[in-house]
């Protein structure tokens, strides 16, 4: 895809975890607007519900126009493989958010707890129907290559209607717990992790097959990315039976700093490829396309409704600008970005500059607490993508330090005074909405914060 496409090096989520940054990515818009936040708590370890739980209340609001909502009143056809994580219930799965077609689970794989009484082991669904549950039922080291399959058998399928279709394609792998398949176990030298990309690479390179194939390439737009930066415990896969787990070898951001659930580099920055022959211009005399051009995961958003024509709804504040100015080798409409994490804004970037108000650790993992930053750390991501060495007043490597820190400011309290908070939707929890039907007793209800401390979230 790199080669035969575009590279975005300063490509970046919405939010540092899952459910947050699905909620984005799917309607253009920042999770603190569409409701999929929690709210720090104020206590001791001033922490928060970060995403879902097994037993969360909460749901994208059906008000939010999602990308297959977008797309059906011009005829697309639509279907999301893999996990969906923005709502527990039948009545907030992705067929009640407008896609036609769901294979996948509603929540994630895992964690487990290996007791039934605690939190039901995770069901795997084919639209409405149950097909069975991870690890008791399913066997779950089969679980990406089926992904891979049905994906490659949608995109043949539509292609043979002659009719447009958008596939939202989000297997669970690298999630914890890791697990793979057969014909990928011992393939890398980075252990378990290491065969969860490499089964993930193959994939992405049988759906590509796939549209080539049908001759369909020319007409078909795909991007890559990922939903956060890496989850680096991986600890928590040893109470899950029958599956490996090595806290060592989880994932790596590279020289970037932190990982999942920060608003450091390492927990924002994505990779981002948009492939699409005859439009977006691949390599070159031997060197692939690259571009430094500041994007988020909810441009796709807009740049998706501009390629197919849809018309995005009237009257909605959206955070996402089209990429297509960028895929032609223009310049982009985009110079900064605003990283929440919950209800608090963390950080903004601003063209190379980055300050950060609040920082934090990595989800709970040998991590510091919620921290004001008074004055903010400034960086120069440019020069200093890891994020070491915070510019200060009294250093020479730039002389206007304070018009600098005061333009970000400038930027950042631009942008708090159009947000208008959506209605929060995490930090509710009851365990008798989770999934224990149909084989298993439902629990009595009572109700719960989520995120009472000490808070657990996954």
């Amino acid at each position: 895809m790199a080669d035969e496409g575009l590279r975005f090096t300063h490509f970046y989520t919405a939010n540092a975890i899952c459910t947050p940054s699905r909620a984005a990515l799917l309607t253009g818009r920042l999770p603190v607007r569409n409701g999929m936040f929690g709210t720090w708590n104020n206590s001791a370890s001033n922490v928060m519900t970060q995403v879902l739980h097994a037993d969360g209340v909460g749901a994208l609001p059906h008000t939010e126009t999602t990308l297959p909502e977008l797309l059906s009143p011009i005829g697309y056809h639509s279907k999301i493989i893999g996990k969906w994580h923005l709502g527990i219930q039948e009545e907030n799965w992705p067929l009640a958010h407008g896609f036609d077609e769901f294979y996948g689970t509603p929540m994630m794989h895992g964690p487990d707890e290996g007791n039934q009484t605690v939190f039901p082991d995770m069901q795997v669904i084919n639209n409405t129907k149950v097909l069975g549950r991870l690890y008791k039922d399913l066997d779950i080291h089969n679980l990406n290559v089926d992904y891979i399959q049905a994906a490659v058998d949608y995109i043949k399928t539509r292609a043979s209607s002659e009719s447009p279709f958008f596939l939202y394609f989000a297997p669970d792998n690298t999630h914890i717990p890791l697990f793979t398949s057969a014909n990928f176990a011992g393939v890398s030298r980075r252990g378990l992790y290491g065969d969860c990309v490499e089964e993930l690479d193959w994939g992405v390179g049988q759906i590509l097959a796939a549209i080539r194939s049908l001759a369909i390439e020319n007409n078909t737009f795909v991007f890559f990315s990922s939903d956060n930066g890496p989850d680096r415990r991986l600890d928590l896969c040893k109470s899950l039976p029958g599956v490996a787990c090595d806290p060592t070898r989880g994932g790596s951001a590279g020289p970037l700093r932190g990982g999942k659930s920060t608003t450091w580099e390492g927990g924002v920055r994505e990779p981002g490829i948009a492939w699409w022959p005859g439009t977006v211009a691949g390599m070159e005399n031997g060197v692939a396309k690259v571009t430094t051009q500041l994007a988020s995961t909810m441009d796709l958003y807009a740049t998706i409704a501009e390629i197919s024509g849809a018309k995005l709804p009237a009257g909605v504040v959206y955070d996402g600008v089209s990429l297509m100015p960028v895929l032609k080798g223009e310049m982009s409409q985009r110079d900064s970005l605003f990283h929440w994490r919950g209800n608090k804004l963390m950080a903004v970037r601003h063209n190379q500059f980055k300050a950060h108000y609040y920082t934090e650790g990595e989800y709970e993992w040998n991590s510091p607490a919620l921290k004001k930053q008074d004055p903010p750390l400034l960086f120069d991501i440019s020069q200093d993508p890891a994020e070491r060495f915070p510019l200060k007043a009294s250093d020479n490597r730039h002389k206007n330090y304070t018009n600098i820190l005061n333009t970000l400011d400038k930027v950042a309290k631009q942008h708090l005074s159009g947000i208008v908070m959506g209605e929060e939707q995490m930090n509710m929890c009851d365990k008798s909405v989770s999934l224990w039907k149909p084989d298993l007793p439902v629990p009595p209800s009572k109700p719960y914060n989520c995120c009472q401390d000490p808070c657990s979230s996954w």
